[in-house]
């Protein structure tokens, strides 16, 4: 039995390899190996993005849409990957979140918009969803799932208790980007909005802003603080990013916990 799952699980592993092209990654700056190539990530973005404007109403508000779209016309024109044709949405929810997919698409909740003071800290969030789809981190985490599939499946014909482990570990992984990604879009946030003519530094007035509504709001399914953790580290990266060294209280901020 253990071989047999050997077996499957190596010709798995072999057709997730061939399948995969390798290129440089201008955002991350790193020659990476990717399972999905540009135009597949678009095909995955355009298939998710209908799922997700059946279960929210799409916020019609010409003047909203008009300066979401104005902000996002500003960073594109500066980010890493200018081959995507990037789209950005307001949802009409009192949700404090933004989420970013695959292949360039960008939803806005109608609530995070109205906690931001301007286009600055508006400009900031954009821009945290820009890095995530500019360094691919989504298409990574599917890439990342689906070798652990492989794993999983045959950890499942050898060890009940492995496999057990091994979906633990998946619920864990895919529920949220990693703190590495997180870190990664500040810093490329912070890189784009420079470039684009926003003030970097209204990015930590938003987080501090957040990391007030968190201390004294119910936590929510879909909250930016469940998808979006560590704000405490997030404010010291970013604090790193605009200003070139580490404060010690940003320092203090990295060792530690929200």
């Amino acid at each position: 039995m253990r071989t047999k799952a050997l077996f499957f699980f190596m010709l798995g592993v072999t057709v997730f390899l061939q399948g995969c092209a390798t290129e440089y990654n201008l955002a991350t700056r790193q020659q990476e190996t990717l399972l999905y190539g540009t135009e597949k990530e678009v095909k995955i973005g355009d298939t998710i993005a209908p799922k997700i404007e059946e279960q929210y109403d799409i916020l019609r508000d010409v003047d909203v849409n008009e300066r979401v779209q104005r902000i996002l016309q500003r960073i594109v024109a500066v980010c890493d990957r200018k081959e995507l044709v990037y789209f950005i949405k307001v949802l009409d929810d009192d949700l404090i979140n933004a989420v970013s997919l695959p292949g360039g698409y960008i939803y806005v909740f109608r609530g995070l918009i109205e906690k931001t003071d301007n286009d600055d800290e508006l400009a900031g969030v954009v821009a945290h969803e820009v890095g995530h789809i500019t360094a691919r981190h989504g298409i990574k985490r599917m890439q990342n799932a689906y070798a652990a599939l492989l794993l999983q499946v045959a950890s499942t014909q050898t060890n009940a208790r492995v496999a057990g482990g091994v979906n633990f570990v998946l619920n864990s992984l895919f529920m949220e980007y990693s703190q590495e990604d997180e870190f990664e879009a500040d810093r490329l946030s912070v890189k784009y909005l420079k470039k684009a003519g926003y003030d970097p530094k209204a990015m930590v007035t938003f987080l501090e802003k957040l990391k007030i509504e968190k201390e004294k709001a119910p936590l929510r399914q879909y909250s930016y603080w469940r998808t979006h953790p560590h704000l405490s580290q997030r404010i010291s990266v970013v604090n790193q990013e605009i200003t070139g060294k580490l404060e010690f209280r940003d320092y203090l901020n990295l060792i530690g916990n929200d």
